[in-house]
């Protein structure tokens, strides 16, 4: 069967997807209509490209076609680029001197009958993708979302939130790594722009570029963040965003359609972490009910402590609603592993961080501050509202939480101090202060998210350089996560 014209030119990888796998995709419809980690796969790079797991820091060697998951971190040299594809639609490109982290991306199973692929204006199925971009910029073209899907990509100032549209984000930092502008250029469609700690967005229609900055303290304390500020794209701006994004839907559709069909045969969930026996276990349980697998968690954890991690996380993908209630749980039996029961069941879940990172403080209150801190390593974007809400759980600790948190994001620790001193009645706000701004300094200072320096330019207009055509990257062996 010939794939229309419209169909190419409108969805031109998820088109040849669609047509290679309809039987994976109706064999995937029996599992029902609960969203699953959706395939991301790295359709091109080159240069200085690293991609680590969030929640271990273990880094992963780069290879063409490699299907990469949500809690990897992509960080780019200062010559180095690297293309990203998602399973519905979405493509990134991380340019030089950036680091992003794919912190979500979950979708519903799919199914599009062959004589019915022309018609597809939108993405295959419902969909939920957050990203946090510490530095640098990422160029994203969207699919027109379905009704109930979501897109946000965050930086330490601010979200940009999305329907359907080509455009730019970038991050600026200060030499001293604090956060000094959020910059969001939108080529075509509209995105919705707010700054940190507010709930109100700005729309950003095409043409038009928004900045959300950061007045530094006087007092050398925290900062003010600025509300966006919107100003004119320029031309060669726009231009440059609509060819960077046509250009990898172009050259990135046969390794991506080749390298999902075969992430979708061997789709694996978590619990393949487990022994049988425990995987029916909790297969069981999952069957009847979010109480009967926490009962089943409870029951193995109790079995097997030092499993606590893979257990929690495992349950987690079964019923990702209930993973507050999951990791206290499993916390609350193996509270040495507190910390990382936590860190893993958020990689599974990372919109519920807050909630995950606040119960398990609450039934393993001596370890507050070591969960606060790797749960914000997780889910950075939520960093200063974890380290907020686990110190209103256990204020006694509120100055160690702040310090755990700032220590895993350095760059955000004026809005780790903001949330903390306004959350916390009473609290010593210039202990809160000194700890944060001291775990920040020593974290540059040894090392710690030490990456490639941050880009310099603060221009709105985001001078976007040609495209160059896609390089032969010699594939090298990755393991799949799937």
């Amino acid at each position: 069967m010939e794939l229309s014209t419209t169909l190419r030119a409108a969805f031109p990888m998820l088109a040849m997807v669609f047509f290679a796998i309809p039987v994976i995709a109706s064999a995937q419809q029996t599992a029902g209509s609960a969203m699953k980690n959706g395939i991301i796969v790295l359709t091109s790079f080159e240069g200085d490209v690293k991609i680590t797991n969030s929640s271990s820091d273990q880094t992963l060697t780069p290879s063409k076609g490699a299907i990469l998951k949500q809690g990897q971190i992509i960080t780019t040299g200062p010559k180095s680029k690297a293309s990203l594809a998602f399973e519905n639609g979405i493509v990134i490109e991380v340019t030089p001197s950036t680091k992003f982290l794919i912190q979500e991306f979950q979708q519903a199973p799919w199914d599009v009958a062959p004589d019915k692929l022309a018609e597809m204006k939108y993405e295959p199925s419902k969909s939920k993708t957050t990203g946090f971009l510490e530095y640098g910029d990422i160029i994203t073209g969207v699919k027109k979302l379905k009704p109930g899907s979501s897109l946000e990509v965050s930086t330490p100032l601010g979200t940009a939130g999305i329907r359907g549209t080509d455009f730019q984000t970038s991050a600026v930092k200060n030499s001293n790594g604090s956060p000094k502008s959020f910059t969001v250029g939108v080529a075509s469609g509209e995105v919705g722009v707010r700054s940190a700690g507010s709930s109100q967005a700005v729309p950003v229609p095409a043409g038009t570029a928004s900045t959300v900055a950061m007045t530094p303290s006087q007092s050398g304390q925290a900062g003010t963040i600025q509300a966006p500020v919107t100003s004119q794209l320029s031309a060669e701006a726009g231009s440059g965003i609509l060819a960077s994004v046509s250009a990898q839907r172009t050259s990135g559709q046969t390794i991506f359609a080749q390298s999902v069909v075969s992430a979708a045969q061997n789709r694996q969930p978590t619990l393949s972490s487990l022994t049988p026996e425990q995987q029916k276990t909790l297969i069981d349980a999952a069957g009847q009910g979010s109480e009967s697998l926490i009962e089943a968690v409870k029951q193995l954890v109790t079995e097997t402590p030092p499993a606590a991690p893979e257990i929690a996380a495992a349950a987690t993908e079964l019923a990702p609603n209930a993973a507050p209630q999951i990791a206290s749980t499993a916390a609350s039996i193996s509270r040495s592993l507190a910390p990382q029961i936590a860190a893993q069941v958020v990689s599974v879940a990372p919109t519920l961080a807050i909630s995950v990172a606040t119960n398990v403080a609450q039934a393993v209150p001596e370890s507050a501050a070591a969960v606060a801190g790797a749960v914000a390593s997780v889910a950075p974007n939520s960093a200063p509202q974890i380290a907020a809400s686990v110190a209103a759980t256990v204020p006694e600790a509120a100055v160690q939480i702040a310090q755990s948190v700032a220590t895993a994001q350095p760059q955000q620790a004026s809005q780790i101090t903001s949330q903390v001193v306004a959350s916390v009645a009473g609290v010593d706000a210039k202990a809160v202060g000194d700890a944060t701004q001291k775990a920040a300094q020593q974290a540059s200072n040894t090392g710690i998210n030490a990456q490639p320096p941050p880009p310099t330019n603060t221009n709105p207009q985001f001078p976007v350089p040609t495209p160059r055509p896609t390089p032969q990257a010699t594939p090298q062996e990755i393991r799949s996560p799937r």
